[in-house]
C-alpha cells in the first residue's frame, strides 16, 4: 500500500482509537501491548504526525488522529461492502450490506422485511442507519449503502426505484385543544389557527402535499414555525405552540399530549420508494430488493 501503510496498521489504530487503552486494545486484538505500542508509532511515523496523545493516565486522540480515524474507518467499512459484493456474486452468503431509510422506513417498513431476510442470510449483517433523501442518495452514488429507502425525487440515471408504499396525513393537535373532540377534521377547521408546518426546502413532499391541501381548501395558513423533522412538529404542537398536518405514521408514535385526527380530504399521494444502483448484481442485494417489493402497501 502506498506511503508502507497496511490494512492491519488501519485496524490496529480504530481499535486503539475505541477503547483508548492500549492494554485493552491489545487483549481485544490478541497480541501484545508491546508490538502494538510499536506498530502505532510506525503509523504515526509513515503519516509524519502524532495521531495520540499518551499520559500516565489517558490516552486521547489528536485533532490528526479524529480525521485519520473517521477515514479509517469508511476504509474499512469500504473494503466490508467489497467482500460482501464479491462473495455474494460468487454465491457466498456472509457479510454485511448497509441499508439506510428515512423515518418511517425504519420504525414502519424495514423490520419484517430484515426478519425475512435473515431467514435465506443468517450470516449477513444488515447495518441500518437513518438518513434524509438527499444524503441517501449521494451514498448510494458512492457505493457507500446498497439499498435506500427515499421519498420521490427527481430520476438519476445511477439508481433505479420501485414504489413500497404511499401515505396520507392527520391532523395533529394538543389533547386539549377544542378541534381534539372532533372524531375527524376537515381543511376549514385550519382557518385562523397557528400552524406548524415544515420548511419548504426540506420534506419536500409533504410540505407541497399539506400546501395544495389548504390552498385548495381556501385557508390562507398563518404559520408559526416552520421544521425540518417530522418529530418536531409533534413536539411543537405538544406544547402548545400551534397544530399541524403530518404524515399518517406519526399516529403510532402516541403521546400523553397530542391526539391525531384523520384528514380526509388530502389524498394518499406521498410515495416511500426504494433505491438501489442501477448496476447493482449482488444476489444479496437482489434478494433482499424482492422482500421488499413484496412488503408493497
Amino acid at each position: 500500500m502506498k506511503y508502507g501503510i497496511e490494512l492491519r496498521h488501519l485496524h490496529y489504530f480504530v481499535c486503539v482509537a475505541e477503547e483508548l487503552h492500549f492494554s485493552r486494545a491489545a487483549d481485544r486484538l490478541g497480541m501484545a501491548q508491546a508490538p502494538l505500542s510499536q506498530q502505532i508509532r510506525l503509523l504515526e511515523e509513515r503519516l509524519g504526525t502524532k495521531l495520540f496523545r499518551r499520559t500516565t493516565r489517558r490516552v486521547e486522540l489528536t485533532p490528526a488522529g479524529e480525521i485519520f480515524l473517521r477515514h479509517s474507518q469508511e476504509m474499512l467499512g469500504g473494503l466490508d461492502r467489497a467482500v460482501t459484493h464479491t462473495r455474494s456474486i460468487s454465491g457466498e452468503k456472509s457479510g454485511t450490506i448497509s441499508v439506510s431509510g428515512v423515518h418511517l422506513a425504519l420504525s414502519h417498513v424495514l423490520p419484517p422485511i430484515i426478519r425475512d431476510f435473515r431467514k435465506s442470510y443468517p450470516a449477513v449483517t444488515v447495518d441500518v442507519q437513518v438518513l434524509g433523501t438527499a444524503q441517501q442518495l449521494q451514498l448510494l452514488q458512492a457505493n457507500k449503502i446498497q439499498i435506500a429507502f427515499i421519498r420521490s425525487t427527481n430520476p438519476a440515471g445511477f439508481f433505479k426505484t420501485e414504489r413500497v408504499l404511499q401515505e396520507g396525513f392527520v391532523a395533529v393537535v394538543p389533547i386539549d385543544h377544542p378541534l381534539a373532540k372532533k372524531e375527524s377534521l376537515l381543511i376549514k377547521d385550519f382557518a385562523g389557527e397557528p400552524i406548524i408546518t415544515y420548511a419548504p426546502t426540506v420534506g419536500a413532499s409533504y410540505y407541497h402535499a399539506i400546501m395544495d391541501a389548504l390552498r385548495r381548501g381556501g385557508i390562507h395558513p398563518v404559520i408559526v414555525q416552520e421544521v425540518s423533522h417530522t418529530l418536531a412538529i409533534s413536539t411543537l404542537v405538544a406544547a402548545g405552540v400551534g397544530i399541524a398536518i403530518a404524515p399518517s405514521w406519526l399516529a403510532y408514535n402516541p403521546s400523553p399530549y397530542l391526539v391525531y385526527k384523520p384528514l380526509p380530504e388530502i389524498p394518499q399521494e406521498v410515495e416511500l420508494l426504494v433505491a438501489w444502483h442501477a448496476e447493482e448484481q449482488s444476489r444479496v442485494v437482489l434478494d433482499f430488493l424482492d422482500l421488499a417489493r413484496g412488503s408493497r402497501q
